[in-house]
């Protein structure tokens, strides 16, 4: 019981000192409650090595909402997906008989690129409240790392990259 004790207050003393730099709320990044423009963002992830993927992320989801014509490279690339999985079929079935073991490989492989394919193509037709809930998700992902790394790394750096 008393180690439970010690836990507890060990966590509550972490989470006393760690403190929330960038914040993330409505679409937009706050710093000490000034909004941080994106290509900032882009700058304190690179300098901190952290979030860089999720911020990626998140900005192709918002530009999908953002520009619906960028729907249509995710459609196409999904239907030539889908297009390859029976023409995978059909080049194995013209080079001669196989047995069956390897018909069914053939077949499972083509049944693969087409399912694929499919839901590949199906997100290009989310609704816009699916696109900005991901990106959402991800900017918070981002403000999440960038917290951690700039309470193990010290708030020194953080200023130097912000020039402050």
């Amino acid at each position: 019981m008393k180690l439970l004790t010690t836990i507890a207050a060990v966590l509550i003393s972490i989470s006393a000192f760690s403190q929330s730099y960038i914040k993330y709320e409505n679409q937009s990044f706050f710093l000490n409650e000034e909004t941080i423009e994106m290509r900032d963002m882009k700058r304190l992830t690179r300098q901190y090595r952290t979030g860089g993927q999720n911020l990626s992320n998140g900005i192709a989801s918002f530009n999908t909402v953002k520009y619906p014509v960028s729907r249509v490279p995710l459609f196409l690339g999904g239907a030539s997906v889908v297009l390859f999985g029976p023409l995978i079929v059909l080049i194995a079935s013209e080079s001669g008989p196989a047995s069956a073991p390897d018909q069914f490989s053939t077949v499972l492989t083509g049944s693969s690129f087409v399912v694929a394919g499919g839901v590949i193509m199906s997100r290009s037709f989310l609704s816009n409240e699916k696109f900005i809930k991901r990106a959402d998700k991800q900017f918070q992902k981002v403000a999440d790392k960038l917290n951690e790394a700039i309470n193990q790394q010290g708030i020194k750096k953080l200023q130097k990259v912000m020039g402050q």
